[in-house]
């Protein structure tokens, strides 16, 4: 290559080094929008159903009382109680945003579509809205770090004890929250006595007798089981089989009424086994049924009413507590439970079937005459309170959606 060239060789090649270096380059970020401040959205199912119908004296400011009740609170502000989930504010951040505590102020406002929604104010902040996480951090910091601005204080040492304060957070105990239904007359229908299902009664243990024979068991007594098993654990709660419970449509077993006798621990492995009574609210008999302990036996009752997730059609299938008449408060057993979508919080229209008139031609209506809520759930069947009666409820009486 003649010497005269490489002036014009390199001109050429200059541009294309000069393309390289730039797609190289590392490229300044562009700058990004700061981002807007949370907000609060109405539940996901209120853009979806119909404006719930408010009561026209729905206060706009209400503070919560001690003795108050979810269900009660929910009848001042809406005509049927059960459409509560659709006007609560709920910040997703919370694990269950219906908690409500004595105390607590609800504030009543309006989306930009025109429909109804409640917020709760509690020590003078509205809980239900709360910072984006990804902007948690930076609220954090402006509250407790120096600002660039700000004089750096003279470092001074001192024999007297420091004490770092950091941010907190404030809570209350769940026990405190306002509960959903009255609890006066549901206590024994709470966490002990409870249902259980033909496959769980053929599965458990039994007591056998007590070591002395004695024909009726309490606390610290020594007795001798069957049928229990090391793999459940040591640890045991006693229950009495009662009434058997039939479904009237289909006539399978729904289950057994097991009512809560005591627990007990097992001493020594064998057949028969060897287990101590460790407390008892009413006498043990040979027959009684072993379950396995299973948690701590407690009853979260801060779920909201709320309609059924499908289509619910049952029947009352027995009452409890030995009324005569069903009316307000009383407990009922349904033939539909967990399995069927029955959940705690379910609220269900009562129905009489409609009779055959006098002269057997014609067939009458089917009449509403009540309201209940499902406060437990098994498999097969659930514990139900009802909230209200127009006329008399009776056993076979038809529960479906409201």
């Amino acid at each position: 290559m003649n010497d005269y060239n490489a002036p014009r060789y390199l001109a050429a090649l200059l541009p294309v080094a000069l393309l390289a270096a730039c797609a190289h380059a590392p490229k300044k970020p562009a700058a990004t929008p700061a981002p807007e401040p949370a907000t609060v959205s109405a539940p996901a199912q209120a853009s979806a159903a119909p404006a719930p119908v408010m009561q026209p004296a729905a206060p706009q400011r209400y503070t919560v009382k001690k003795g108050d009740t979810l269900w009660g609170i929910s009848s001042m502000y809406l005509k049927d109680a059960w459409n509560w989930p659709d006007i609560w504010y709920a910040n997703p951040s919370i694990k269950n945003p219906h908690l409500i505590y004595p105390g607590d102020v609800l504030i009543l406002g309006y989306t930009q579509e025109g429909r109804p929604t409640l917020s709760v104010e509690r020590n003078g902040q509205v809980v239900s809205e709360a910072p984006a996480a990804a902007t948690l951090s930076s609220v954090v910091a402006a509250n407790v770090a120096p600002t660039a601005a700000a004089p750096q204080a003279p470092v001074t040492m001192s024999n007297l004890p420091v004490a770092k304060l950091e941010p907190q957070i404030r809570y209350q105990a769940l026990s405190d929250a306002v509960s959903t239904v009255p609890l006066e007359g549901l206590r024994p229908f709470l966490s002990k006595t409870r249902i259980i299902s033909k496959s769980e009664m053929e599965d458990a243990g039994y007591l056998l007798q007590a070591e002395d024979s004695r024909p009726a068991m309490g606390a610290d007594t020594q007795v001798y089981t069957r049928d229990l098993k090391p793999t459940e654990g040591t640890r045991y709660t006693i229950y009495h089989l009662g009434d058997k419970y039939v479904d009237p449509e289909s006539g399978d077993t729904l289950g057994y009424e097991a009512t809560y006798i005591g627990e007990a621990t097992v001493k020594a492995w064998g057949d028969p086994q060897t287990a101590i009574i460790t407390s008892t609210a009413q006498d043990a008999r040979p027959g009684d049924r072993f379950l396995p302990q299973a948690g701590n036996g407690a009853l979260d009752l801060s779920f909201p009413p709320h309609r059924p997730a499908k289509t619910v059609s049952g029947q009352i299938m027995a009452v409890l507590g030995g009324v005569a008449q069903i009316g307000q408060y009383d407990v009922v057993v349904l033939n539909r439970g967990s399995s069927t979508g029955v959940d705690p919080g379910t609220v269900l229209g009562i129905y009489r079937r409609g009779k055959k008139s006098d002269d057997n031609s014609v067939t009458l209506p089917t009449e509403r005459s009540g309201t209940l809520m499902v406060f437990r759930s098994f498999d097969k069947a659930s514990y139900a309170i009802v909230m209200q009666s127009s006329r008399e409820i009776h056993l076979a009486d038809v529960v479906a959606n409201p």
